[in-house]
C-alpha cells in the first residue's frame, strides 16, 4: 500500500537499497521494512515490520540487528535507531573474519565516508581475549575493516582473565585474530610498574584444522637493565617476559639479581621460569653470572681456606670446592619474614618435608640449610648419609675497607679475606661400613643388657626426627607408618631399609676449621640401630668427620656403654682401625681370619680391618675434649 504527496512516499512494507556515493556497491539493503520518505525535507524513516530482521551493510560487509533508521540525504548520514532496553549486534559477513560479532548501543553510517561508527560497545571477543574499545567507540571501514583501536583494554582470557593490558593499540581482524600492543600492569608493593608488550597476538595455536585450533593470547615484552625493574619486592629482573593467556604465570628470559642488603655483593644471575607475580616462585638449575660464571646456592668447603661458607646465587671461592649442602630447584621471597628461600620445588612451594631448603635472613645476614647434607665425600668404601639441620652466616660487610699507600702514593683498598663464620649443625647419620656381623652382635648385646642408659627422647623435637627419616629413607607406605608412628616415642626403621652399620639420632655437630673436621658438640649420642637392629639408646660418644683440602677424608667413631665398655672405630685410606676394652669383642675379633678382615673391593683396592690399641681411643677422646673447650 502507498502513498504518495507532492514531495513524499510512504510504504506499509518496502525494500531498500542505498548505494555507496561514487560507486556501485551497494551501502545499506534491507526488506520488508516501512517507510516514510519526505524529499522536501530530505528525510526517510524505516522500521522493520519483523523485530528478527536484519540490515546489511554490503560495502562494509556488516550485518546489524538495528532495523529502524532515518536517512539524512542532506547530510549523507544514516542514523539507527537503538531500542534502549537491550544492545543492537554487529556481525561481520567478510568471509576472512570467522563471523566477528559484538554488540553496541548506537550507530551511524556516513555515506560520504562510508564510515560505519558504532557507540556503546562493550566489548569486543577476539581470539581468547575481552578488548574493551576506548569510550566504547568503534569504526567499521569498507571492506569490513575495523579501525585500529587506542587506548584500549585487554582482559585474556575469556574464562579466567588471568591478566589486563592497559592502553593497547589494538588490530582486531577477525573472531580468531588480533595482533596489539600495549601495557601490563606489574605493581609490587609501592613501586608502580608497567610492562610494555610490543607483540601481542590472539590466534589460534596447535594441531587440527584452523576453525577446530584453540585460540590463545601470547605477548612479549622487553625490559632494559636500566630500568630498575622488579619481578618481586626484592628480585630485580631484565630481559624477555612472555605471557600466555591460558595460564596466569609470567614467563621470565632474562637475568635477575637479590636486592638484599646484606647480602654482600648481589650478581646478576640468568633465569628462564615461568613465575605467577602474586605468588612468584622462580626456577633454576645451574644458573651463571651475565659473564658466564657459574653460580652457586648452599653450603661448600673451601679448598684453599678449610672453611664452610655460604652461597646465594654468587660464585664459589674456587671452582672446586667442596659441595656439602645444595640448594637447587626454585627460589621465592617471604615478604612478611625479609627471607629468601631456595630448594626442592616440593619443599619450597608446598611445604613438603622432605628435599632441600636453603634460608637466607636478609635481617641478620644468617642461613639456615636442611635436608640432605653431604660429609665424607673422599671416603672410600664407607658411606655417610646425613639429614638434618645446619646453621651459619655471611660475615659482616665491610662498609669502607681499609686503604694502603704504596712508594707511589696510589691509594688502593686492601683485598680482605673473608672471614670465618661458625658453622653448627643437627644430623641424623647414617654410617655404613664393613665390619664383621658378630662384633656387630656383641656390640649390640653390651649396650642392650645397660638397662640404665637412657632412651633417645624422639617426642622432644618430633618435627626435626621426621624430617630427617623423610630425607634419609625411602618413601613408601611401610616407611610413612614408621614416621607416622613416632607419636609413640620410637622410630623404628624397617631392616630392609636400613643398610647402616650404626644410626645416629640427631648428633649435635659443629665445623672446626682448624681439625677441618665435623665434630660432635654434644658428649651425649644417639644410637638408633646397629647393624639395623632398633636399639634407641643414648650412648657418650664422639663422632668426627675430616674432610681436609686434599680430600683425604677419615672417619672416627668413639662410643662407651654405660658399663664403661669403650668401642672405637677409625676409617682412613682403605684401613677400619678398630678397638675396644671389651674382652670378648676384642678377642672376637683376633679370633677372626684374614678373610674376614681383607676384603678386594670392585675397584681392585682392598679394605681392611685393622685392630689397634686402646690407646688409639684415648688420643681420640683427649682430642675431642679439647675441641669442646
Amino acid at each position: 500500500l502507498f502513498s504518495f504527496g507532492a514531495f513524499s512516499a510512504k510504504a506499509d512494507t518496502t525494500d531498500l537499497k542505498i548505494k555507496a556515493p561514487g560507486a556501485e556497491n551497494l551501502a545499506l539493503k534491507t526488506s520488508n521494512v516501512k517507510g516514510d520518505v519526505d524529499f522536501d525535507k530530505e528525510v526517510g524513516t524505516f522500521k522493520a515490520n519483523d523485530e528478527f530482521l536484519v540490515t546489511t551493510l554490503p560495502y562494509n560487509q556488516y550485518e546489524t540487528s538495528m532495523n529502524e533508521f532515518t536517512w539524512n540525504m542532506k547530510d549523507e548520514l544514516i542514523t539507527f535507531k537503538s531500542d534502549v532496553s537491550k544492545l543492537g549486534s554487529f556481525l561481520s559477513i567478510h568471509p576472512d573474519q570467522d563471523s566477528l560479532r559484538f554488540q553496541g548501543q548506537n550507530a551511524s553510517y556516513d555515506l560520504k565516508t562510508s564510515e560505519l561508527k558504532i557507540s556503546g560497545v562493550p566489548n569486543i571477543v577476539a581470539a581468547d581475549a575481552f578488548i574493551y574499545p576506548d569510550s566504547g567507540y568503534v569504526e567499521i571501514q569498507p571492506g569490513g575493516v575495523m579501525t585500529t583501536l587506542e587506548n584500549a583494554k585487554i582482559v585474556c582470557d575469556t574464562v579466567n582473565q588471568n591478566h589486563v593490558i592497559n592502553r593497547a593499540t589494538v588490530n582486531i581482524l577477525g573472531r580468531r585474530f588480533y595482533r596489539a600492543k600495549g601495557f601490563y600492569e606489574y605493581n609490587i608493593a609501592d613501586k608502580q610498574q608497567e610492562i610494555e608488550f610490543q607483540e601481542i597476538t590472539g590466534q589460534p595455536v596447535g594441531k587440527g584444522s584452523y576453525s577446530e585450533k584453540r585460540t590463545v593470547t601470547r605477548a612479549v615484552g622487553e625490559v632494559k637493565p636500566e630500568t630498575g625493574f622488579y619481578i618481586d619486592h626484592k628480585t630485580e629482573f631484565y630481559g624477555t617476559i612472555s605471557l600466555s593467556a591460558e595460564t596466569k604465570n609470567l614467563k621470565f628470559d632474562g637475568f635477575a639479581r637479590l636486592t638484599a642488603d646484606k647480602l654482600p655483593k648481589p650478581y646478576w644471575f640468568n633465569v628462564s621460569s615461568e613465575g605467577d607475580k602474586q605468588d612468584l616462585a622462580i626456577r633454576y638449575d645451574s644458573p651463571k653470572s651475565e659473564e658466564g660464571e657459574p653460580l652457586e646456592t648452599g653450603l661448600f668447603l673451601s679448598k684453599e681456606r678449610a672453611q664452610i661458607y655460604p652461597r646465594v646465587m654468587m660464585p664459589l671461592h674456587f671452582r672446586k670446592d667442596r659441595e656439602i649442602f645444595p640448594a637447587k630447584g626454585v627460589f621465592k621471597y617471604l615478604e612478611n619474614k625479609d627471607q629468601f628461600i631456595f630448594g626442592d620445588s616440593a619443599r619450597v612451594l608446598t611445604n613438603d618435608i622432605r628435599g632441600n631448603q636453603f634460608l637466607f635472613k636478609n635481617a641478620d645476614a644468617s642461613v639456615e640449610a636442611e635436608g640432605r647434607f653431604f660429609l665424607g665425600s673422599g671416603l672410600k668404601y664407607v658411606k655417610i648419609d646425613a639429614a638434618g639441620t645446619a646453621k651459619t652466616s655471611f660475615p659482616p660487610i665491610v662498609e669502607n675497607p681499609e686503604i694502603v699507600s704504596d712508594t707511589a702514593s696510589l691509594i688502593a683498598p686492601v683485598p680482605t679475606e673473608e672471614p670465618a663464620m661458625p658453622v653448627t649443625a643437627e644430623l641424623m647419620l647414617g654410617v655404613q661400613f664393613q665390619l664383621p656381623e658378630q662384633l656387630l652382635k656383641i656390640m649390640y648385646n653390651d649396650i642392650t643388657s645397660s638397662f640404665d642408659a637412657s632412651i633417645i627422647p624422639y617426642l622432644t623435637d618430633v618435627n626435626f626426627y621426621k624430617k630427617a627419616a623423610s630425607d634419609l629413607f625411602p618413601k613408601n607406605d611401610e616407611m610413612e607408618t614408621a614416621i607416622t608412628g613416632m607419636s609413640s616415642g620410637y622410630l623404628d626403621i624397617p631392616k630392609k631399609y636400613n643398610p647402616y652399620t650404626f644410626m645416629f639420632s640427631k648428633a649435635k655437630m659443629k665445623w672446626d676449621v682448624d681439625y677441618q673436621s665435623f665434630v660432635t658438640t654434644d658428649t651425649k649420642l644417639g644410637v638408633m640401630s646397629i647393624n639395623g637392629e632398633p636399639l634407641h639408646k643414648v650412648l657418650t660418644g664422639y663422632i668426627e668427620c675430616r674432610m681436609p683440602t686434599n680430600e683425604d677424608d677419615r672417619l672416627y667413631i668413639y662410643l662407651k656403654t654405660t658399663s664403661e665398655l669403650v668401642y672405637f672405630f677409625g676409617y682412613k685410606q682403605g684401613i677400619l682401625s678398630v678397638t675396644s676394652n671389651n674382652q670378648a669383642f676384642m678377642e672376637a675379633l683376633g679370633g677372626l681370619k684374614d678373610k674376614d678382615l681383607v676384603f678386594k673391593m670392585p675397584d681392585g683396592e682392598t679394605y681392611e680391618i685393622q685392630p689397634v690399641e686402646i690407646s688409639d681411643a684415648q688420643l681420640f677422646l683427649r682430642r675431642m675434649q679439647a675441641v669442646g673447650k
